[in-house]
């Protein structure tokens, strides 16, 4: 990276490094934006963000997935259709001018290891990687969950995409060989252990290569039931979200409220409880009933939220086939991928079978990544 930086800015003196790590939610789905409990792991694939302070008084950045150099001021920072990769940058540092004023300028280079559009959550790791490096960098001392915050804001205010948070809290606090348990109502998080090596267990992510992203028409439909739902569920009742619903409320809920939203609400009340009971077992090292509660949530994802499709619902069918321990859709959603928790000793088969089954399906492979847990965003 030093010498790709050298070649484009001139210098690489004074230049540093910050990474932030993708992520996949193991259980959890859909629930973060409804203040409800999320279950995410840090993966070994991650956003790198270089960069180091100039005197020519504008933004130098260099993309090199897109191979695609631009530079901005200040005066620049509005919504970039033709150059979208631009817009996640602008973002953060429009949101640390508010908090900390105008930074002064730099030069960077950016490169990121996460497929885009494979629900693996490459933009949060865009965003927290920035925020945290220039955070650092400039001597800012901007708290991590602050980091975290306005990466979301960034996203929501400059990019258009309605995310939760949770994406943006996985890549900063992020540990290895663990699960990171969120509270989206109040931030509250516990690392819970989840040793997959320990168990012989492999982490294989499945993309359908049907691309989906969040600013895209479905979540934000989602996103808009669940407060349509929210709204008439407030007529009769005291509740500010719906993570707020208890038995009594829930059961009116379905009483009061028309299809789909009923179906809505009932994914995320169960959904909100799955999370719970999975964390429960995972501390008293109850790995066999984990299975049920990830195939549960595919299926509500499937039949009560509807976000799943047709490649999503054939890669957790086949992959229970194929002898995979658990399995179900993670991410948004409409395209993306599944989370597998695959047998160490059938993985090299699992992945042959898989691979050929989908390319029967629908005339394409599915990338197949095997990955392990990781650190949150830090200095490389």
């Amino acid at each position: 990276m030093r010498s790709n930086f050298e070649k484009i800015f001139g210098s690489k003196e004074g230049f540093r490094g910050f990474r932030a790590p993708g992520r996949v939610n193991l259980i959890g789905e859909h629930t973060d934006y409804h203040y409800g409990f999320v279950l995410p792991i840090s993966i070994n694939k991650f956003f790198y963000f270089y960069l180091k302070r100039n005197t020519e008084n504008k933004f130098r950045v260099f993309s090199e997935n897109f191979n695609d150099y631009f530079e901005f001021d200040y005066s620049d920072l509005i919504f970039n259709k033709e150059k979208p990769w631009v817009n996640y940058l602008m973002g953060v540092i429009n949101e640390i001018r508010k908090i900390k004023g105008e930074i002064p300028y730099f030069d960077a280079y950016l490169y990121g290891e996460i497929p885009m559009g494979a629900g693996l959550s490459s933009s949060a790791a865009y965003e927290v990687s920035v925020a945290y490096g220039i955070s650092e960098y400039f001597n800012l001392n901007i708290e991590k969950k602050e980091i975290a915050k306005l990466s979301q804001r960034a996203e929501n205010n400059f990019v258009g995409a309605p995310c939760g948070i949770m994406d943006q809290f996985i890549a900063t606090f992020g540990r290895e060989n663990t699960a990171l348990l969120i509270d989206t109502l109040t931030l509250d998080y516990e690392h819970i252990p989840f040793d997959i090596k320990s168990k012989e267990l492999r982490l294989a992510v499945v993309d359908t290569k049907v691309k989906h992203s969040i600013a895209g028409e479905g979540y934000s439909t989602r996103r808009r039931e669940g407060e349509e739902a929210l709204k008439m569920l407030q007529k009769h009742l005291n509740i500010n979200s719906l993570r707020e619903l208890d038995e009594k409320a829930f059961e009116l809920s379905q009483e009061i409220l028309p299809s789909p939203l009923k179906e809505r609400v009932a994914h995320v009340y169960n959904e909100n409880k799955r999370v719970l009971n999975f964390v429960n077992d995972l501390k008293n090292n109850k790995w066999e009933n984990l299975p049920k509660y990830m195939l549960d949530s595919h299926l509500s994802l499937k039949n009560l939220y509807e976000v799943t499709c047709e490649e999503l619902d054939f890669l957790v069918e086949k992959a229970l086939e194929y002898g995979a321990f658990a399995s179900r859709m993670t991410g948004g959603g409409f395209g993306g991928s599944t989370i597998n928790l695959v047998p160490e000793t059938i993985i090299e088969e699992w992945i042959g079978k898989i691979t050929t089954s989908y390319e029967k399906k629908f005339g394409f492979k599915p990338d197949i990544l095997i990955l392990e847990t990781s650190n949150g965003v830090r200095e490389v």
